[in-house]
């Protein structure tokens, strides 16, 4: 997988603000910080009355929200890397592999150190700490990896927009019904989408720097 000079800074760029974003984020929610608090609260109370007066909108984020359950995912995960070591693109294998393992560090670590409780009055079954949303930054991982590995092979205009579209709007989607559901706050969706935003681009970054260092 080969990442030009300009297309390698704009990731290191992405990466990092993605990391002192998620940084500060974690701050806000750590310490309860009250504008935050208080914005999460009427979003959640918001999303809360919502689902219980349209009750087709809340089926209907529950069918978005099973996408981004972890069976659905891991499934796509092991059939992706069967794929690639099939095909013996063992750099791509690498890279995916590198990518799940920071996005999955990088949520997990702050998961337990931050031990957010989740909103009241729940509309999913839902467990484990709130922050970050787990559904969303595992989804959005995904979401970027795909991207990530389809748009090279991409020509038209057309087709790489309605690829970004499709998946980037899928992944948003994931991350609304968690607050649509009531088993995330608003700033456990967002911390999810950082994390993807902070883990992917640090991957792609990683592995191409050990690619052309490990080359004769």
């Amino acid at each position: 997988m080969l990442v030009h000079s300009d297309a390698r800074r704009r990731w290191l760029w992405t990466a990092a603000a993605a990391v002192a974003a998620y940084a500060l984020l974690t701050v806000a929610v750590e310490v309860t910080w009250p504008p935050l608090v208080e914005r999460d609260a009427v979003v959640s109370a918001a999303a809360h009355r919502l689902a219980l007066e349209y009750p087709m909108w809340r089926a209907v984020m529950s069918a978005v929200t099973r996408t981004g359950d972890t069976v659905v995912l891991l499934s796509v995960l092991a059939f992706t890397l069967g794929f690639l070591l099939r095909r013996r693109m063992l750099a791509h294998l690498a890279f995916v592999c590198a990518a799940v393992a920071a996005s999955a560090t990088l949520r997990l670590v702050v998961h337990a150190l931050v031990a957010r409780d989740r909103p009241e009055g729940m509309l999913a079954l839902a467990a484990g700490w709130s922050y970050p949303s787990g559904h969303t930054s595992h989804f959005a991982t995904a979401a970027l990896l795909l991207l990530m590995l389809v748009w090279p092979l991409l020509w038209a205009r057309w087709q790489r927009i309605a690829l970004v579209a499709t998946v980037g709007g899928w992944a948003v989607l994931v991350g609304a019904s968690r607050v649509a559901l009531v088993v995330h706050w608003p700033s456990d969706v967002l911390g999810g989408w950082l994390v993807a935003l902070a883990a992917v681009p640090f991957a792609l970054m990683t592995h191409a720097v050990w690619r052309n260092h490990s080359r004769p």
